[in-house]
């Protein structure tokens, strides 16, 4: 029989160290830690809906997760956990949830990208949502196109409910790049190229680069826009044999190699940490850098920023190899997974957040309040009136009339690329090997092969 999660009105603190200390057996498997819930309610924890007025996404789900709970007030509570890696990815937040995952106790509800799910789903531990989607038609329905490829693996299995479906642009500070002759974003590789080479020669920083994620989101746009590209991003990225052998992989990672070497990115390009990139272009010094719409309430928007740069601060989708080629990673990176596998009275609180979150009107405040945009259908004219932040919005309307959409490296590449990449990429950078030893031993490290 199934054990349902009871909440008694007693204090969460007090009930939890009496448990501990007499190692009593019961059946209350997770007590609300911060308010409570009626007798008799179901409740289900998040590991993801922390309050945090630094973190926009954060602060949204715990937000929602309040409204939640007044709406089902009595039937479904959504107990929150004070989790340090509540949203933000790394090797240090998948372990932590590998050893969740191993001692049986990952939340009912919490978040993962493509690449940790890759890894978690092997643990058995990952609840398949690919029955429940099949038994509601209409939640599944109202999923955009493709939202759940980042988040599937092969047989059918679904690891995840998409939490956004976004576009990924290039920033751009448009007062640098107006000093060397542009008055608009470059549309076409070789004009990108010729303003990095003019703002170097004026004393600037072109290309923001981490040697990581930024560096890898550069690399995907140019693979991307290539008529090459897109299949291997698809498909060929998951298989030792096809890097060496695509002709939009090699042409990509010689020109960003190229980009290093004449000196248009900043000097701590290799560092492998996101935050060195956008530091130098938060404080004015740097004129471009890749990253997601999540960047500006994060950071543009924030007084870490330097003053005005927001209002001098452009986004566009990347340029083409050719005049009116550009294009642009359409992506679901990241989205709502549990540890919850039993179908029980649990599941059913389980499903009826993830529904509630990913309703038209969640997703909207979601998008308002974080810049993502919707996973789900929401009326056009709806999203034109809901005061969605504007850079954001524009590029995901524009997205989808670019003749190149393509997805970001991270959806299928093998588990290991991001570390194979960080350790192989500052040498060949650096000269120390040509482009077929580096995207061999690229593809073999990230694929778990010698040599």
């Amino acid at each position: 029989m199934p054990l349902r999660r009871i909440v008694l009105p007693v204090q969460a603190g007090k009930l939890q160290s009496t448990l501990r200390a007499a190692t009593v057996a019961f059946f209350i498997t997770g007590i609300m830690s911060a308010d409570f819930a009626e007798a008799g309610t179901i409740t289900i924890t998040c590991g993801a809906c922390q309050e945090s007025p630094s973190d926009p996404f954060l602060q949204y789900n715990f937000e929602a997760a309040q409204r939640f709970n007044e709406k089902n007030k009595g039937k479904y509570h959504v107990e929150t956990l004070q989790n340090q890696y509540a949203n933000s990815g790394g090797p240090d937040r998948l372990q932590y949830y590998k050893r969740l995952a191993l001692a049986g106790d990952l939340p009912d509800i919490f978040l993962l990208n493509a690449s940790e799910i890759k890894e978690l789903q092997q643990t058995g531990k990952l609840r398949d949502f690919a029955n429940d989607l099949a038994a509601r038609s209409a939640w599944r329905d109202s999923f955009l196109k493709n939202v759940f490829s980042a988040l599937s693996s092969d047989g059918g299995h679904i690891w995840a409910i998409p939490q956004q479906r976004d576009a990924i642009g290039i920033f751009y500070n448009k007062a640098l790049l107006a000093s060397v002759g542009y008055s608009n974003f470059p549309e076409t590789w070789e004009d990108f190229e010729d303003a990095a080479e003019k703002l170097r020669a004026s004393g600037k920083i072109a290309i923001a680069m981490d040697g990581g994620w930024s560096t890898l989101l550069m690399w995907t746009n140019m693979i991307g826009t290539h008529p090459d590209g897109k299949a291997f991003l698809e498909v060929g990225i998951k298989t030792a044999e096809a890097y060496t052998a695509n002709q939009a992989v090699v042409i990509a990672t010689e020109t960003l190699r190229r980009w290093h070497t004449k000196g248009y990115v900043n000097v701590d390009a290799f560092s492998g940490e996101f935050q060195n990139a956008a530091s130098v272009y938060m404080s004015g010094e740097a004129a471009m850098i890749a990253n997601g719409p999540w960047m500006v309430n994060t950071q543009i928007k924030t007084n870490a920023a330097a003053a005005g740069l927001y209002e001098e601060t452009g986004y566009a989708p990347s340029p083409g190899w050719k005049e009116a080629m550009r294009g642009a990673a359409v992506v679901t990176g990241a989205g709502w997974s549990s540890g919850h596998t039993a179908h029980d009275t649990g599941a059913e609180a389980v499903l009826a957040f993830l529904e509630f979150l990913s309703s038209p009107n969640e997703q909207l405040v979601q998008a308002r309040e974080t810049g993502a945009r919707p996973a789900v259908k929401v009326d056009r004219e709806i999203m034109q009136s809901s005061n969605l932040e504007p850079l954001g919005a524009k590029l995901g309307e524009l997205a989808d009339t670019l003749p190149f959409t393509y997805p970001h490296w991270r959806v299928h590449a093998p588990g290991g690329f991001l570390e194979a990449w960080k350790n192989l990429w500052p040498a060949y950078a650096k000269g120390e090997m040509d482009t077929p030893t580096f995207l061999q031993r690229l593809a073999n490290a990230s694929s778990g092969k010698r040599g």
